[in-house]
């Protein structure tokens, strides 16, 4: 499967091209690191903004979302019956200041400036259906991409305003983040949204659609786009990693584990589903788990299984 580049968005001023007339839709514009999710039948691969991501690369912890957002594409992948479908999103999220709001353990926030949620998130801005991996395919609308999402719990980007190109342009670039009430968390003062992404709510081929972004003061004067790096090296203690080991144990895990051995013998699937959570964990805390103590190891190792054996 070949990686499909979403390429640049363009700024103020720059040319759109032909700017066709129908409806054009605001989406606020997420500030997070940019994670395409490719669907070609029952196989997902899961990319950079220019290349694939190797599954035990650092990049924000991606490996701690990925059981659930594999199998939430591989569910909208069918609805759209397409032979190749690359979902274009942000991974955001890892850190939430407020006091009625735990942090999550091992976690760092994606980007700074922003404040979405604790944990981490990843929301879909574009897809491209196609009918081979030579196809260069087709951009959904995003009417299509809200509508899917509703029907497989996948995440889009908040809209902030629909309707003939006027009406969407004149909509205001400064307004308070709309995601952490998306996700049902409390409000922080002065949490602004990056700024928006405004674009035709139609269909087009990759390259040909007139999109651009419009920034809030602070982001424009390049404020807050750095944060640091994952670390490899972090040891979160055993309550932590049990902790990760539990929230890791979800049903899509039980799901890819059942799709493979079936449920007549269970052992086998918490044999799947504890491999396969202890390979994500050894990706995003690669220092932790290689200096995890037997008892550590084994403790993790439970955690996964009674999570498991009360989801079968």
């Amino acid at each position: 499967m070949r990686h499909r580049y979403y390429g640049k968005i363009a700024g103020p001023g720059e040319p759109l091209g032909v700017v066709p007339g129908g409806p054009w839709v605001a989406l606020e514009k997420i500030h997070g690191a940019q994670m395409l999710i490719a669907v070609a039948g029952e196989q997902v691969r899961f990319g950079k903004r220019k290349a694939w991501l190797a599954d035990d690369e650092p990049f924000f912890g991606w490996q701690l979302v990925r059981a659930g957002l594999a199998e939430v594409a591989r569910a909208a992948a069918r609805r759209l019956g397409a032979a190749v479908v690359v979902f274009y999103g942000e991974l955001f999220g890892g850190g939430y200041p407020h006091p009625e709001v735990a942090p999550v353990p091992g976690l760092q926030p994606v980007q700074t400036g922003i404040w979405y949620a604790p944990d981490l998130r990843w929301a879909a801005f574009d897809a491209v259906v196609a009918g081979d991996d030579a196809d260069d395919g087709e951009l959904l609308a995003f009417r299509e991409l809200a509508e899917l999402a509703r029907e497989t719990g996948m995440l889009v980007p908040p809209v902030v305003r629909t309707g003939p190109r006027p009406h969407v342009e004149a909509a205001p670039t400064r307004a308070v983040t709309r995601v952490p009430a998306q996700l049902g968390l409390p409000a922080l003062a002065d949490n602004f949204a990056e700024g928006l992404v405004v674009r035709p709510d139609a269909r087009a081929r990759p390259g040909a659609r007139p999109t651009y972004k419009r920034k809030i003061a602070e982001f424009d004067e390049q404020r807050f786009q750095d944060s640091e790096a994952w670390d490899r090296h972090q040891r979160p203690d055993r309550a932590a990693l049990v902790a990760w080991a539990e929230r890791l144990t979800n049903p899509a895990r039980i799901a890819s584990a059942v799709s493979k051995w079936g449920r007549h013998d269970r052992e086998v699937v918490l044999d799947e589903v504890e491999l396969d959570v202890l390979i994500d964990l050894a990706a995003a805390f690669p220092a932790a788990l290689q200096a995890a103590s037997e008892a550590d190891e084994a403790a993790v190792r439970a955690a996964v299984r009674a999570a498991a054996a009360a989801l079968l």
